[in-house]
């Protein structure tokens, strides 16, 4: 047998290409984000810009915190949930920061957890750092808020809470109410503004210690569409320290703004901007 009689996108390829981790481009997404955008130290943000990157020359100290509860469909996978829901559901949090290339604004996912492994190797192929995480978000499930006695429903004053741990420490938490609905032209940037990552494989040959690949790539997407939006007020955003994460470097100084964003897309790949 060849490696042309085994099928697959990514790991593991097999007879049939089912087994693979990650299916093919494009890839299509709808998720509900939680997000608190923030001041942070532009010194620490500085750190974490490989050139050509730089800092942004609107907003250097910008920085935000998305929470997101997702569904992730690759191409072929339309009908997955009514067949294996686990392959296109996860829920992350993510870190970025404004940064600039050339002298257009942009932003960068600097650290990123998430819950489910096809979520994580999909992330590697497009530069995003994942790493196994677990996140809770008070908004999952939010159309059943309406209904719930209980609850305010989603409207005004309606207040959640999301937060973030891995490998036993918590990391991030943060909440706010809502406060009044939103148009997508509200939203600041860094919404509208290009992705930049590193997608970066190491070499394990015993003879060669050069990276496989290293290079930074641009995040191609389309098809953007938006739910109801909803900005926050009252926001609260608390970093914790940890011994094997350095993701406090870049706390909030100041909160910004807060939103609830459901929103959907599809990333159609990336684009070379630059290899090392």
């Amino acid at each position: 047998m060849s490696l042309a009689d085994l099928k697959g996108f990514s790991v593991p390829f097999s007879p049939n290409g089912t087994a693979n981790t990650v299916g093919p481009l494009p890839w299509n997404f709808g998720v509900d984000l939680f997000a608190v955008h923030f001041k942070a130290n532009p010194d620490e943000i500085r750190k974490l810009l490989p050139e050509p990157l730089e800092l942004s020359k609107e907003e250097p100290d910008g920085a935000y915190v998305w929470f997101g509860d997702w569904q992730g469909i690759w191409s072929g996978g339309e009908g997955m949930l009514g067949t294996n829901a686990f392959q296109v559901q996860y829920q992350e949090c993510l870190l970025g920061v404004r940064c600039s290339h050339n002298g257009v604004e942009g932003q960068r996912v600097v650290y990123i957890w998430v819950d489910k492994d096809f979520s994580m190797l999909r992330g590697w192929f497009m530069g995003f750092p994942k790493k196994y995480g677990r996140v809770n978000l008070g908004t999952t499930n939010r159309h059943l808020h309406n209904l719930n006695p209980a609850l305010k429903g989603v409207n005004p004053g309606m207040r959640y809470t999301s937060w973030c741990e891995s490998k036993g420490e918590r990391l991030i938490d943060a909440s706010f109410t809502l406060k009044e609905k939103v148009t997508p032209a509200d939203l600041p940037k860094p919404f509208g503004t290009d992705l930049f990552h590193t997608i970066h494989f190491p070499s394990a040959d015993v003879n060669n210690k050069k990276p496989l690949v290293h290079q930074l790539v641009q995040t191609v997407s389309s098809n953007l569409k938006f739910g109801e939006l909803w900005r926050g007020e009252d926001a609260e955003c608390n970093f914790f320290p940890s011994k094997i994460e350095e993701h406090f470097a870049i706390r909030p100084t100041k909160i910004t703004a807060s939103y609830l964003i459901p929103v959907g897309f599809t990333i159609e790949g990336t684009k070379l901007i630059h290899t090392y």
